[in-house]
């Protein structure tokens, strides 16, 4: 006796998740004013600057010159993408200006 799965069975399996985007990161970042981090889901490559502007106006910060930071304490290059960066899927990070702290 022969038996053919179907397709939507092989779907509901509960081993046949979904597996993320290779080209997406989703990194904590937190900002010093604000004591709940934030979650955000990047291409990894995009620019370091401009997920830190993203960032920056999801905790409210408006101005300034934001970056982002890693938890060795390492200021990101705003100029070059996360992945080259060292960014990692589910690393956490530290929202900063440019000067220091946001």
């Amino acid at each position: 006796m022969k038996t053919d799965e179907t397709p939507a069975a092989v779907e509901e399996r509960p081993d046949k998740q979904q597996k993320p985007d290779k080209n997406e990161l989703t990194v904590i970042v937190y900002a010093p004013r604000t004591p709940a981090p934030k979650t955000f889901m990047w291409l990894k490559t995009f620019k370091v600057g401009e997920a830190a502007r993203e960032a920056a106006t999801a905790f409210g910060y408006q101005g300034g010159n934001p970056g982002l930071q890693n938890v060795k304490g390492q200021v990101l290059d705003n100029k070059k993408s996360l992945v080259a960066e060292g960014v990692r899927d589910g690393d956490t990070l530290e929202l900063i200006d440019g000067g220091g702290g946001v």
